[in-house]
């Protein structure tokens, strides 16, 4: 599979054909974390990818399906039939890649709703967006635990919303809410500490991933929480929290 620098242009080439047409698109997944990391950590964590993933505005879908066959991406009809009011699947001319979708939510451990954070920020999602796409993760892999680092290592934390920032107060308010969002969250900033022997070899940048995950646990713990999250939380693991990849329709 190529290396990120590959997709750039195809991926800039379509956000630039939605502004032509009024869309908002933003870029989300791998693609946009590399996107929006500096140099240096680009080359500490970059992997392989295979697609890009993109979220637009449900209002917008079909004006978005024309644009993207207009520029000669290939549509999967049976998918798009059947999902197409809340996802959109296509592939490149050559098949070597294909596009990823999301209109107004990412639906897949958790459902999020994003429909208001699409404007936020230019090109990509805001950071903490991103973070919470891979955090949600029941299921999470190596790559998703690279990309997790990437962001952590190359974004602040912060109260807002701007580049080279995690929106720390974002991202709690989201799991005070869900106690099953924060429960499958933490689990994956925990994972993620485990994980970075492998994935990073130097002592000094693993050590500013564990700062980072410990900041935003001790964030997520402190935040009151929502009384269906308290509800919740009685039941606790009982009963499984997230959704499994092939239960999502």
């Amino acid at each position: 599979m190529p290396a990120a620098g590959v997709f750039d242009p195809h991926a800039r080439r379509i956000l630039a054909a939605a502004d032509e047409q009024l869309l908002t698109v933003r870029l989300l997944g791998g693609l946009a974390i590399w996107m929006r990391s500096p140099e240096a950590v680009r080359s500490l964590l970059e992997r392989d990818y295979a697609d890009i993933d993109l979220i637009g505005y449900q209002r917008e879908g079909q004006t978005l399906r024309s644009m993207l066959e207009a520029l000669g991406y290939l549509p999967d009809t049976e998918f798009n039939m059947y999902q197409g009011r809340k996802r959109l699947y296509y592939n490149s001319p050559d098949g070597s890649f294909h596009i990823d979708v999301f209109l107004d939510v990412f639906e897949m451990s958790h459902t999020i709703d994003l429909r208001h954070r699409l404007g936020v920020e230019p090109i990509t999602l805001p950071a903490s967006d991103l973070l919470l796409t891979k955090l949600q993760i029941a299921e999470i892999n190596e790559k998703d635990v690279r990309d997790t680092a990437m962001l952590l290592l190359g974004h602040d934390r912060d109260v807002d919303d701007a580049p080279g920032v995690i929106n720390v107060e974002r991202l709690s308010a989201m799991c005070a809410a869900n106690w099953g969002l924060y429960t499958t969250v933490t689990d994956n900033l925990l994972r993620t500490s485990e994980l970075l022997g492998e994935i990073l070899e130097s002592a000094e940048h693993q050590a500013l991933v564990r700062q980072a995950v410990d900041e935003l646990i001790q964030a997520l713990e402190q935040v009151p929480k929502a009384r269906a999250w308290r509800l919740r939380a009685k039941v606790g693991r009982r009963v499984r929290w997230y959704t499994l990849p092939e239960e999502v329709e």
